[in-house]
């Protein structure tokens, strides 16, 4: 066992060796000076200390700064978000005369929900197309909605200028001449019981100038003339005056 010899001050009964906090032995040497032996030192255990180490990230667009125009702002600047343009949707006018055939073929067969569906997508899939709205006009119709008929037909007027004189007979999406007849008289007895329906009068002229009876449609839009401007009315009130036969010289 290894030993080391203790200075005179700390050896034997000195205080600051009394005070060493392992065991230890003390003996006497050959040449009679005490000896202190002393067990190996326990290893001293250093506490862990964490260094942070930098972990590279991947590079993000914009900084990490997504709907902004330019780089963040300080701590304490509002943010302002910038307002990215909506995409506008291709349209898609195949497909929505595709769909307002079937809607028709459903509104003869007497399914109207399915057919107003048919309608509906036709008119997201061309917005410019006035034909999905006369559709929907006429579901209103059929339904005694004549306020939401005429909507219909105002927003065909604006999705379409022009479509009154291009537009088909409105009759034949309907299965029998009858059932076009059956809602003009359940539309007039309306306006019987109704006479100051303003947008009912406007419907009951459209039947009328998109059936081909464009004089008695005539003589309606004349009367709704003189009230408040409608651009709707307006246009029927021009296409009317357009197909006045020619004076007989």
């Amino acid at each position: 066992m290894p030993t080391a010899n203790i200075p005179a001050a700390v050896s034997g009964s000195s205080s600051g060796w009394r005070y060493y906090p392992y065991p230890y032995y003390q003996t006497i040497g050959p040449n009679g000076l005490p000896i202190t032996i002393l067990p190996p030192m326990p290893p001293v255990i250093m506490p862990a200390v964490l260094v942070p180490v930098a972990v590279p990230q991947p590079p993000v667009p914009n900084g990490g700064n997504f709907g902004l125009a330019g780089p963040l702002p300080r701590r304490g600047v509002p943010v302002v978000h910038a307002q990215l343009p909506a995409t506008k949707k291709k349209a898609d006018p195949a497909r929505a005369n595709q769909l307002v055939t079937y809607g028709d073929r459903l509104f003869r067969g007497g399914n109207t929900r399915k057919a107003e569906e048919r309608y509906e997508q036709a008119a997201r899939a061309n917005p410019s197309s006035a034909a999905p709205q006369v559709r929907l006009a006429q579901l209103a119709l059929v339904r005694g909605l004549y306020s939401e008929a005429a909507d219909h037909l105002r927003a065909a007027q604006t999705a379409e200028p022009g479509w009154i004189t291009n537009v088909d007979d409105v009759q034949s999406i309907y299965s029998e001449p009858a059932d076009f007849a059956k809602q003009i008289a359940r539309l007039e007895s309306h306006l019987q019981a109704t006479p100051g329906d303003r947008d009912a009068w406007l419907v009951l002229g459209a039947q009328w100038f998109l059936s081909g009876r464009t004089q008695k449609a005539a003589d309606i839009f004349l009367r709704l003339s003189d009230r408040q401007p409608d651009a709707t009315l307006e246009a029927f009130l021009e296409a009317s005056r357009s197909n006045d036969p020619a004076p007989v010289r």
